[in-house]
């Protein structure tokens, strides 16, 4: 069961705050609260917004290391293995993971190709180094090199996207399957592995005991003699420094900020950018399948209507809740958070908070699509007889879910729960 942190153990922010590096400023409504001492399986709770400060693994750290060293392995067999390989019309073409995102730059769609290779094979790789290298030097490699490396570790998780690169690819097998024989080769089997040995060590994995094993070593981070400033939480290890906004961390030396900079007018014309590129991107086709001097444009509407008449209707779903749903809910609810966070609303904080979370989590899910074009593009190259490209759909699409990706890690929740901080101070 959660434990929450109790209530009297909280500051309002911008107070004095005592010297101990076991205070967390809450990075969605600003609160500032005291951690509990570990106990292995308690969670700490933000008391006002009730986001996790703390998930205390039951695990040590060489259990998530046996899991990035089983993930190594299979990440090694997916690069040098085929991924899948099909059959048509008497001829056969084979893929490697790196083939869909080599044949978007080639049809003239680099930045999408760049996209595919970044969040498929480069992020998951440095993320997985990020992993091995802190977890396998915690208790004997320089802590400060460590804090550096590892300040990256979370900013970088959302972005290794294997996992819905898997079910882009289940779309892609049920395409394929009705125009030819298809082959499923060992990086796919790879993929799964590595993705299971991930999600495990994150699973397992406590991100703060590895910042306080690391604060131990190191005698940068012992509470220095407080001279007033800003009490200001670290982006990205956490730690309540009080001091000057551009001051770096005396944990990692990420620079902090008492908010995120301009965060209101960047989100919103990222969210305005995302809406306007929605439209081509529903309306544009998504790719173009050539089949025996045949050729058709599908559209997203089109493709989910062609798997529910092929009577798929579990994978329809998924994609038009992931193409279609999800990023018209980023773009509403992030509207409505910004019209009414810049108007200093204080009505249904919890709600909105509760909201913008639940955006933050299914962002990545909307890429789905575009990791099937990216497959169906590197199997199907046979010429006039079958050949699939991306369109102008694909681009825009994958331009919309960036761009909203962005505008959800520009907003800044804190700024909600100000206007509800000013009203009871004055």
């Amino acid at each position: 069961m959660p434990a929450y942190v109790p209530r009297h153990g909280a500051l309002p922010p911008m107070t004095h705050i005592p010297p101990g590096n076991d205070w967390r400023e809450c990075p969605h409504c600003g609160l500032f609260s005291r951690l509990p001492p570990r106990q292995p399986g308690l969670i700490a709770i933000c008391p006002r917004c009730d986001e996790v400060l703390w998930r205390m693994r039951r695990t040590h750290f060489n259990f998530p290391f046996a899991c990035g060293l089983a993930a190594l392995l299979f990440y090694l067999f997916a690069l040098v293995t085929p991924f899948l390989e099909i059959e048509m019309y008497g001829r056969f073409s084979l893929a490697r993971i790196e083939t869909g995102p080599v044949q978007l730059i080639a049809q003239g769609w680099g930045l999408v190709g760049a996209l595919v290779f970044g969040v498929t094979l480069l992020v998951p790789a440095v993320k997985l180094g990020i992993l091995l290298i802190t977890l396998g030097g915690v208790h004997w490699m320089p802590a400060r090199p460590l804090k550096l490396l590892f300040r990256w570790y979370e900013p970088l998780s959302p972005w290794a996207m294997i996992d819905v690169y898997l079910l882009g690819f289940l779309v892609a097998y049920t395409r394929l399957t009705g125009m030819a024989t298809v082959h499923l080769d060992t990086a796919l089997y790879a993929l799964i592995g590595f993705m299971l040995a991930m999600a495990a060590a994150d699973g397992s994995l406590d991100i703060e005991a590895v910042w306080r094993t690391l604060d131990e070593r190191d005698h940068h981070t012992k509470p220095p003699a407080l001279k007033g400033g800003v009490l200001m939480g670290c982006p990205a290890c956490g730690l309540v420094n009080e001091a000057e906004p551009g001051t770096p961390c005396r944990r990692c030396l990420t620079p902090l900020t008492h908010r995120k900079p301009a965060s209101l007018s960047r989100a919103g014309a990222l969210v305005l950018a995302g809406a306007l590129l929605y439209i081509p991107a529903n309306l544009y086709p998504f790719m173009v399948i050539t089949q025996l001097a045949g050729t058709q444009g599908y559209t997203i509407m089109s493709g989910i209507v062609e798997l529910a008449q092929d009577g798929l209707w579990p994978l329809a779903l998924l994609v038009f809740f992931a193409s279609i749903t999800i990023p018209l809910l980023k773009l509403l609810i992030m509207s409505y958070i910004l019209i009414t966070t810049r108007a200093g609303s204080t009505v249904h904080l919890e709600g909105r908070t509760i909201a913008f979370r639940f955006i933050d989590f299914i962002g990545r899910w909307s890429m789905i699509d575009v990791f099937m074009v990216s497959i169906l593009v590197a199997l199907v190259r046979f010429g006039q007889f079958a050949n699939v490209r991306a369109d102008l759909g694909a681009v825009c699409f994958a331009a919309v879910v960036v761009l909203t990706i962005f505008a959800v890690n520009s907003f800044d929740t804190r700024l909600m729960w100000d206007s509800q901080d000013k009203g009871e101070s004055a």
